[in-house]
């Protein structure tokens, strides 16, 4: 395994939006130094234990600033991370270092210093395309402030990726084609995600589904988004390298893509995860404390305590890179794989004869036009592992 990313969580927000449920709480007074000590110390612990497990010569290819909303951490904090992780790794020449932020004036009066800190890449949560979307979704921010603020934005960091939802009950698929295509007329933006609403356990929108006052579309419906969506963007020449993520030539996320490739990366922050490969050809997991009290006070001493370290069961690591590789348009490098045998079972040979998975030598992956039943596809598969 070749890469290796490290994950900073940043876990405070102004307010929580009604879809998210990733570790994140509202912003509360913090003490800058006290957070940066607890980041350093689990940094070199992992820089530790990489080194035990002889990654030696290996260079880091990306650091992800997530949340949360990073964009609300002080810029000196990022930069003084940043150097930290500069000392004890090190960096390759085309090293992505990303920071998610919000569409608003907040963040924009950071972004230069953001980018005098090390950041060359924003990931922006712009989410909706309209006054009504963002409502429904929760979002702080109105369309008319979005597309001022990504005008601005774009003339001071020139690799932006936005986050759309979509397929949303109240939303109209001409309408939404529509404000796509006027989106992509006005902004040269390298890359952006397009992700079907989904409902998640813990969330608001789970509580209103349950009480029947929330609505999904239907799977029909949601086809229609989909395939709409993605012909849209191949218009305005989006590369396709992973279901919901399109980018323009070589500016595909290499953060995301160490997760979708089953690579190495280190999970520094409150309910971060971590993935690597040992020296024994082993996964080990590494997860934090989600409390953000809790992980804090268990990182500002040089003696770190996670809240479990796990090794990962041989064939269900295996199923882990079937699932996360075949999300990839390229799909899965078989070399990484030692048990085949699947690949003789009548059901998945059934698949390859409808052309809806493709074997070529080493290679596995799904046909494109087929990724919008990708979990249909990998539960086949892996029942049959």
């Amino acid at each position: 395994m070749s890469k290796l990313g490290i994950y900073i969580h940043w876990p405070y927000c102004i307010s929580k939006c009604p879809y998210c449920d990733f570790n994140s709480h509202k912003l509360k007074i913090y003490d800058p130094n006290e957070w940066l000590s607890a980041y350093k110390n689990q940094i070199k612990y992992f820089k530790e234990y990489l080194t035990s497990q002889n990654f030696k010569n290996i260079k880091l290819s990306s650091i992800f600033f997530g949340g949360g909303t990073p964009s609300l951490m002080q810029p000196k904090l990022v930069e003084q991370i940043l150097l930290f992780i500069n000392r004890i790794f090190d960096f390759d020449k085309n090293i992505e270092i990303t920071l998610e932020s919000n569409p608003t004036n907040l963040e924009l009066k950071k972004i230069n210093d953001f980018k005098s800190a090390g950041v060359n890449r924003i990931s922006l949560g712009v989410q909706g395309l309209n006054d009504n979307d963002l409502k429904f979704l929760g979002r702080l921010h109105n369309i008319s402030d979005t597309l001022n603020i990504i005008d601005i934005m774009q003339k001071q960091i020139s690799n932006i990726s936005v986050d759309l939802i979509y397929a949303l009950s109240c939303q109209n698929l001409e309408t939404w084609n529509n404000e796509l295509q006027a989106f992509l007329r006005r902004f040269s933006i390298k890359h952006l995600s397009a992700y079907q609403l989904t409902i998640e356990k813990g969330t608001k929108f789970n509580d209103l589904y349950n009480k029947g006052k929330l609505k999904t579309v239907s799977d029909s419906l949601y086809k229609r988004f989909y395939f709409s969506t993605k012909n849209i963007l191949q218009e305005y020449n989006f590369d396709q390298y992973e279901i919901s993520n399109f980018s323009k030539p070589r500016f595909l996320s290499i953060h995301n893509t160490i997760y979708w490739k089953s690579d190495n990366w280190v999970g520094i922050g409150p309910g971060a995860i971590s993935r690597i490969w040992s020296k024994e050809k082993e996964r080990i997991e590494f997860e934090n404390f989600k409390k953000p009290e809790t992980w804090l006070k268990n990182c500002l001493n040089e003696k770190i305590n996670l809240r479990k370290i796990s090794k990962i069961d041989f064939k269900i690591a295996e199923q882990e890179i079937l699932m996360m590789g075949l999300r990839l348009n390229k799909g899965v490098d078989l070399n990484k794989i030692r048990n085949k045998n699947f690949l003789l079972n009548g059901k998945v040979l059934q698949l390859q004869e409808q052309g809806i998975i493709k074997i070529n030598k080493n290679n596995l992956r799904i046909d494109e036009n087929y990724f919008n039943i990708h979990d249909y596809i990998v539960r086949k598969i892996i029942d049959n592992y």
